[in-house]
């Protein structure tokens, strides 16, 4: 060890050498509060000894003085060693040290300087014993910090040699220098030894961790080790791991890791494996088998590291390993590429197509070569595995993947992201033409029959399209893109295939915000109730009123219910606000002076299981509501699945005494078989067929005569939907409706506007 780097006052830059100056503190830090207590007694016994030779004022001051600066040093020794938040903000530091050890010498100083002529002969040989205990024991437990210690002993030689010359004794003073040169040489031997143990303890300390981080990522054949500082930055790479990125230590140590791995800052533009892993460091978490490409793009690099902490919790630094999975990751036996294989059809898995798309895309980036991405879905998969079981649909999948192999060929890598979907990286030409050619191809060859053992199976498939860079070069913005074009495509009617479209990204972000704005309109009570009357169509007097969900947002204004109850739906709210409105609604009817009846809609996602007739029962059982003024109305397209069991739930609700309302008649799924099943009290007839009828065209004429008759024939009631002029509602009369509602009768209107006459009892008569 140099001799410089033994006694500088300034923090080590090297990782290793900084934990070997915190280990001198640490060791000195132990001693202060015992030092500083015989500093203590030691200044009073001097101070009882020499009481009568120097006034006591001086003396006050002097050992005041040694008090006050070992009650600061020892409570800053204190708070070092057991409070974290101090010590990282006010860190010990051998110049702070140095200057206590000064500052407490220099004032023993004033003893042989200024008041030692004055004492008694018994006075100055007790003197002399004290400074010769304190030069000795002083430089003994300052040992550590050779820094301090030899500031001890120089400011003490200097006393002693005033206190030998006072004695007039030459062979004194230089026996005294002798003394002190020897206890110099043995402080700083002592301390070179300290010095070297903790340096080897500390590596040895550290070569266990690095064995056990080896066990721990299972890299005992890694490419090498490297470590980096508090300040991310490189302090050391193993020779193996320096040779096999081309570097040497003088490039690497001191190099930000950011600068090593993405210089230009253009992979981690693409790679998302780039930017999690700088996230990562950046916020000093452990990471595991990090795959990032090389900066020529020519290697693929696994990288792993755990966060390092000094005894105080600090981060001081990472230390990891990095391995070249070049060429396992596609092909051979072990644990790397075993992590990028779909065990199922030995395809690439969701990993391994990330990887991959990121290669293309930034080999497209530099003009090498196109990429897109094909999002394969299979149509009528579900349908195999209810029927024939799992293992028959394992076996579909693998030869899917086999014939997908075969179809893409040489023009990308095919790989199953999961469940029943593939995806295809391609890397041959990607315009639109060749595109929309190996698509259709796709669907060609999925479309013939697959047998497997005695089962012969029609499938079909669904594909979305992302074209790079015109639709991201990132690997998520293109998986992103390719299934919003997916859902497109499923829309159009399954078996096709779709490009991705700006709107659709501009679609799927507004459902997006809508769903947000709608779950925090929940959270706030945003949501609100109104209410339209349905009157007896002969009368005119109200009937009844439906309850209607209304929004209006802080920004847009009022939302159409065609626009948020979809979102609503789609995630997965409708069941929570929908019981909410109908303990609402009942709430609401409960409290109108004549008992009117109270329409709810409620979708098909409701009917599902027992929890729509708990919620109904509990809302009129805490309401008193009485069951036949409740109505539920739904649409045809509850009928669309199981019809076992939308009967079954519909019956559990006919049998609560509530009453069940077929809505939108002749709009959609119009079957009459499920009309006698369901038992409906009420048909509304879709307003379309209201309007045209009023119009005089003959086909809606004929078709609400029909529904008129069928209502007839079935004993229920029938309503008029949207009626909105005094002809529309004219032509229902005439035609038989025995029930009215639209903007012709009244607006939906919140609970507070509700019309409440008492002289008609109750009951609004219309004009």
């Amino acid at each position: 060890m140099r001799w410089h780097d033994l006694l500088s006052f300034r923090t080590p830059v090297d990782r290793l050498s900084r934990a070997v100056r915190d280990a001198q503190l640490e060791s000195l830090l132990k001693l202060v509060p015992a030092t500083v207590g015989v500093q203590i007694v030691t200044a009073a016994i001097l101070v009882a000894t020499v009481r009568d030779s120097v006034p006591n004022f001086q003396l006050g001051l002097w050992l005041g003085s040694i008090m006050l600066i070992c009650f600061f040093r020892g409570v800053r020794a204190v708070r070092l060693r057991h409070e974290p938040a101090y010590a990282a903000k006010h860190p010990a530091k051998a110049s702070y040290v140095c200057m206590a050890v000064a500052a407490l010498a220099l004032l023993w100083m004033v003893v042989p300087l200024f008041w030692f002529d004055e004492f008694t002969p018994e006075a100055q040989v007790v003197t002399c014993v004290i400074f010769a205990a304190m030069l000795c024991g002083g430089s003994i437990t300052l040992i550590s910090l050779p820094q301090a210690a030899l500031t001890h002993i120089v400011i003490y030689m200097v006393s002693c040699a005033f206190l030998t010359l006072s004695f007039s004794g030459t062979q004194l003073f230089l026996l005294s220098l002798m003394y002190g040169g020897i206890l110099t040489s043995n402080v700083l031997g002592t301390a070179r030894q300290f010095i070297a143990h903790t340096r080897d303890r500390i590596e040895l300390r550290e070569q266990g961790e690095i064995i056990k981080l080896l066990r721990e990522f299972e890299a005992s054949g890694s490419g090498g080790l490297w470590e980096l500082d508090a300040e991310r930055r490189f302090v050391k790479m193993s020779p193996e791991l320096l040779e096999a990125i081309n570097q040497s230590e003088e490039t690497v140590v001191g190099l930000h890791f950011k600068r090593l791995l993405d210089p230009d800052g253009q992979i981690s533009a693409i790679s998302t494996g780039m930017r999690t892993l700088f996230d990562d460091i950046d916020n000093s978490l452990p990471f595991r088998d990090r795959a990032v490409p090389s900066v020529d793009r020519q290697r693929w690099w696994a990288l792993s590291g755990k966060p390092i902490f000094d005894p105080s919790g600090q981060f001081v630094g990472y230390r990891g390993v990095a391995s070249d999975i070049t060429d396992s990751r596609l092909s051979g036996d072990d644990a790397v590429r075993a992590a990028r294989t779909d065990p199922l059809t030995g395809l690439a898995n969701r990993l391994l197509v990330r990887e991959l798309l990121e290669e293309a895309a930034m080999s497209q980036w530099e003009g090498k070569a196109e990429c897109a991405l094909l999002l394969v879905d299979l149509d009528r998969f579900k349908m195999v595995n209810d029927t024939l079981g799992h293992a028959i649909g394992d076996q579909l999948l693998i030869e899917v993947a086999r014939r997908l192999e075969l179809t893409v060929g040489d023009g990308g890598r095919v790989g199953r992201i999961g469940g029943d979907e593939f995806a295809i990286v391609w890397t041959k030409s990607s315009d639109r033409l060749s595109l929309a050619d190996i698509s259709n191809r796709i669907n060609a060859d999925l479309s013939r029959s697959f047998s497997i053992g005695a089962a012969t199976m029609h499938i079909g498939a669904t594909i979305g399209i992302a074209v790079s860079p015109a639709n991201g070069q990132r690997e998520e913005q293109l998986m992103r893109n390719a299934d919003l074009a997916l859902y497109r495509a499923k829309e159009a009617g399954r078996g096709g295939f779709a490009f991705f479209e700006h709107y659709m990204f501009q679609q799927a972000e507004d459902h997006r915000l809508l769903e947000q704005d709608v779950r925090e309109a929940l959270n706030n009570n945003a949501l609100t109730l109104a209410y339209q009357p349905i009157v007896d169509a002969q009368s005119g007097a109200v009937v009844g009123r439906e309850a209607l969900l209304r929004w209006r947002h802080p920004v847009r204004g009022d939302i159409s219910p065609d626009q948020f109850i979809p979102v609503i739906e789609d995630a997965g709210l409708i069941h929570q606000i929908g019981d909410w409105v109908i303990r609402e609604a009942c709430a609401e009817a409960a409290g109108w002076e004549k008992p009117l009846r109270i329409a709810v809609n409620i979708s098909a996602a409701q009917l599902g299981g027992a929890g729509l007739a708990k919620t109904v029962l509990g809302a009129l059982a805490a309401t008193r509501l009485s069951p036949n003024r409740l109505e539920l109305e739904v649409t045809e397209n509850v009928f669309l699945g199981d019809d076992a069991a939308t009967l079954a739930s519909l019956e559990r609700l006919r049998s609560l005494g509530v009453r069940l309302v077929l809505d939108d008649f002749g709009q959609g799924y119009s079957s009459f078989g499920y009309l006698s099943r369901a038992h409906f009290s009420k048909i509304k007839i879709d307003q379309s067929f209201v309007r045209g009828a009023a119009d005089g065209a003959k086909e809606c004429i004929a078709i609400v005569n029909a529904i008129l008759a069928l209502a007839s024939g079935l004993a229920v009631e029938t309503t008029a939907e949207g009626v909105e002029t005094e002809r529309q509602a004219q032509v229902m009369r005439r035609l038989g409706c025995t029930q009215l509602q639209g903007y012709h009768f009244g607006r939906p209107v919140p609970p507070a506007a509700i019309d409440h006459d008492p002289d008609d009892d109750g009951v609004r008569r219309i004009a």
